[in-house]
């Protein structure tokens, strides 16, 4: 089958040449163009015709927002994957809303880079190479000295990427900060309102309301989308962790995956289970 056709408008030259390295290395993308210029990126889709276009949404002369309007008018166009800093929900949405497929904070893992490029072009067969590499990488990097806090953050990231939670949006990264807090101290679950949800508030310049109601945020999205009866699908049978049906509440979902993960922060051994 050939190779995903895939074009990268991003401003940031050292960022864009250092995007395009690591896709170029993945067996199954080719990369048809890259620029720092938005008009340029519009350019390359006419002539390139590529399957992915991966594009910032700050640009010059056309923007990323322009790009996905003009982009809505071509009879043949590109699935868009935005990779920006913009966290704002505001400019998430608006994203979504002209078009986005995807949207990324950047720095973006090349690997998740890779496997959302893979999704949106349909090639499940490479999304189950690009798992396996992925554990690979992450077997060669747990036998180097770790700390165990590192370790930990790396637990909870592989479970993130592997339920499939949104990781556009600011939930994401609360709801990971939250879930290590409780592995590290239990009982804070009794004093989430008072004291887990502000002490991550003050560490993202934000307020504990919209700490607990952007992981709602994401646990919404990941229900909606059915990624949590996907997951039951694919793992249940061979893991610890069982999504409920319903969807759980910002509490219950941190505590489930905290005592998940729990056992494997207090083990020195590297553990394999999904």
């Amino acid at each position: 089958m050939n190779a995903i056709r895939v074009c990268v408008a991003e401003r940031e030259e050292r960022q864009r040449i250092e995007m395009v390295n690591k896709l170029s290395k993945e067996a199954n993308i080719m990369i048809v163009g890259s620029t720092g210029n938005g008009m340029e990126a519009l350019r390359m889709v006419t002539e390139q015709n590529p399957d992915v276009l991966i594009s910032n949404l700050i640009l010059p002369i056309c923007d990323g927002y322009a790009i996905l309007d003009q982009l809505q008018a071509m009879e043949k166009k590109p699935r868009v994957i935005i990779a920006s800093t913009l966290t704002m929900e505001s400019a998430i949405q608006k994203a979504f809303a002209k078009g986005a497929d995807e949207y990324l904070i950047k720095p973006a893992d090349s690997k998740l880079l890779a496997r959302k490029i893979y999704e949106l072009a349909g090639r499940n067969d490479l999304i189950c190479q690009n798992h396996l590499m992925t554990q690979s990488t992450q077997k060669a990097a747990a036998e180097k000295p770790v700390s165990e806090e590192d370790h930990t953050r790396q637990v909870i990231s592989t479970l993130f990427l592997r339920i499939g939670l949104p990781a556009h949006l600011l939930g994401y990264r609360f709801a990971q900060e939250a879930v290590f807090k409780l592995v590290e101290d239990p009982m804070l679950m009794k004093n989430r309102t008072k004291v887990l949800y502000p002490e991550i508030a003050a560490m993202h310049h934000t307020s504990a309301f919209c700490v607990e109601r952007a992981i709602r945020h994401v646990i919404t999205l990941t229900w909606e989308r059915g990624i949590a009866e996907r997951y039951e699908r694919e793992y249940g049978q061979s893991s610890r962790l069982h999504l409920p049906v319903d969807k759980p509440t910002s509490g219950e979902f941190i505590a489930l995956l905290a005592e998940y993960i729990r056992p494997k922060h207090h083990s020195t051994a590297v553990h394999h289970e999904p």
